[in-house]
């Protein structure tokens, strides 16, 4: 939001073809949610996450499934459930994962053993 990564996704987002679906995780919500509350505020985040939900470009997975691959990643890897719910969803709709940034967690796991789908990161391409 007003940062160089933050154009990056909104560019993403304007630029969707009709056939392309974002799909993320409900614990993707809450670290979004979470991180524009310690940013900016209480108001602002729950406002700029109800504009999402509402705006039907992301596809919330919420399932059981997501929930049990995410658990099952977060205990075979050394990353945050966050980021373990969302490769989980990737997995699922066999799509790729996108995070913001280059995390040192994530890199250092893939550097063990790739995951089973593409990882893109939007700060590669600042």
């Amino acid at each position: 939001m007003g940062t160089d990564l933050g154009h990056i996704v909104k560019e993403y987002f304007e630029t969707l073809m009709i056939d392309e679906k974002v799909y993320c995780s409900i614990y993707a919500i809450s670290e979004v949610f979470y991180v524009l509350c310690r940013l900016i505020g209480l108001e602002y985040a729950l406002d700029k996450i109800g504009v999402i939900l509402r705006s039907g470009i992301i596809e919330v997975n919420n399932t059981l499934e997501m929930a049990l691959n995410a658990g099952r990643l977060k205990c075979e890897r050394a990353i945050s459930i966050g980021d373990c719910s969302s490769i989980a969803t990737a997995m699922i709709y066999g799509s790729q994962v996108v995070f913001a940034r280059r995390e040192r967690e994530i890199v250092d796991e893939m550097d063990k053993k790739p995951f089973d789908i593409n990882v893109l990161f939007l700060s590669d391409l600042l």
